[in-house]
């Protein structure tokens, strides 16, 4: 039997509410410890723990749905728990770099390889699931998610570049390159989640996971907002550990 959706709803009420809580926690965090040698140290650790368990969730997750590399389910899961195990990894070394070697910025290093390589296997896992559903994904859905995303996507790099117009001419190429391709790969990863969304919120198959899409899609753009201020912080000397900016990665 079907467990009724007020019930389902009530059940879900809980778990919301503890995630606002223990948001607002971080914020405060945020501001009460500004520029504190604390924040910088709790800034490291806390993403490293978020690594951490975002590593595990899909491990689990993929331990459970696992039976074969031809089952689909099976290979979507494996993608993101690879994206999961690089995105550990780079902040792993963001963390050792910083708080091991005292490197107050190490950008970009090794530790943005592994982020970069991440989205890869994120945008093979999403892509995957989505040819489960082609037959329902219309042009205008597809339409929509490439109006968001390629017109924004095109804009970003004048954008950056006239923000910190002041200082680019003293960064070397490759930082540059890196700032430019962390909010490029996020808004790519959310056209592709847009998909997902628009695809269990306006056809026959509405209702079934819209809320997990949603979510992930909130996620994301969080993710589009914290790389593009972390991008023009980065270009012009001005981001630290403990940056305000974090808390679009935290929250």
């Amino acid at each position: 039997d079907e467990m009724p959706v007020n019930r389902v709803n009530n059940n879900l009420k809980i778990p919301y509410l503890l995630a606002l809580v223990f948001a607002s926690g971080i914020a405060l965090v945020y501001f009460f410890e500004a520029h504190s040698d604390f924040l910088a140290v709790f800034s490291n650790v806390f993403r490293s723990v978020i690594a951490i368990v975002a590593l595990f969730a899909s491990g689990f997750a993929l331990h459970n749905y696992w039976e074969n590399l031809e089952s689909t389910l099976s290979r979507i899961w494996l993608c993101f728990t690879i994206g999961m195990t690089f995105w550990f990894f780079s902040q792993l070394s963001w963390t050792i770099s910083t708080l091991g070697f005292g490197i107050r910025n190490p950008y970009p290093s090794i530790a943005d390889v592994y982020r970069l390589v991440g989205y890869v296997a994120l945008f093979a896992a999403i892509f995957v699931y989505m040819g489960i559903f082609q037959s329902v994904i219309s042009k205008k859905i597809v339409a929509i998610a490439a109006t968001v995303a390629l017109p924004t996507s095109a804009g970003i790099i004048p954008t950056i570049l006239l923000a910190a117009r002041g200082k680019v001419s003293q960064v070397n190429l490759t930082t540059l390159l890196v700032s430019v391709t962390y909010p490029i790969f996020d808004l790519l990863l959310f056209a592709q989640a847009l998909l997902g969304l628009l695809v269990f919120t306006t056809t026959g198959l509405k209702g079934r996971v819209g809320g997990a899409w949603l979510l992930l899609n909130a996620g994301i753009l969080m993710n589009v907002f914290g790389d593009l201020m972390l991008s023009y912080t980065n270009l012009n000397g001005a981001y630290y550990s403990g940056h305000p900016l974090e808390l679009f990665f935290h929250i």
